[in-house]
């Protein structure tokens, strides 16, 4: 059995090496990976809002962005603390996170939701799943509940799920976690 390295960051090969074909140090988390996150992220429903980042403690307090990185600890897939203002940055410099171009890839459970100074994790509940109801229907179609995020306080809400349309009306962007080491074959 191979040896699982740590790795700081991962890599990507020079396609000029690799017959023009992107070659990855790594892999993305599998959606059975995603799901574990969506469950961690579960287990913090309830967490009162409170803007203290990397020392967000579950059900004791938190914010977007160090609730994220507490959840995905939790689950196994690790990363330094990152404030919603430098994720994308660290994301591009490091490979531990890659960028979803979501009009080419579905999103996937445990995916990361970034918009200007918010973060959230994509949560599918499926049909059935009593946190997938919001009550809310737009433009005479029910609203499904699809991510989990902490609020801010203004809005007096705690941890929960919520509907990516109806949070807020600007663009998001999506990221995947990378796990390395990943493919054998990269030269």
């Amino acid at each position: 059995m191979a040896e699982m390295v740590e790795l700081e960051q991962s890599r990507t090969s020079d396609k000029s090496t690799t017959q023009g074909k992107e070659c990855v140090l790594g892999k993305f988390i599998t959606e059975a990976e995603g799901w574990k996150i969506v469950e961690i992220a579960r287990s913090w429903e309830g967490t009162p809002y409170s803007l203290i980042g990397a020392a967000s403690v579950k059900k004791v307090g938190g914010d977007c962005s160090g609730s994220t990185n507490k959840i995905f600890i939790e689950a196994g897939f690790p990363y330094p603390y990152q404030s919603t203002a430098n994720f994308a940055a660290f994301a591009r410099k490091t490979n531990r996170f890659r960028k979803i171009d979501k009009t080419k890839t579905p999103l996937q459970a445990g995916d990361v939701l970034l918009w200007p100074g918010h973060m959230a994790i994509y949560a599918p509940f499926p049909e059935g799943d009593p946190r997938r109801d919001t009550g809310v229907v737009k433009r005479g179609a029910r609203m499904a509940n699809n991510m989990y995020t902490a609020f801010n306080s203004r809005r007096n809400v705690p941890y929960g799920p919520y509907n990516i349309e109806t949070f807020r009306g600007d663009a998001y962007e999506v990221y995947r976690y990378l796990v390395v080491p990943g493919m054998e074959s990269c030269p």
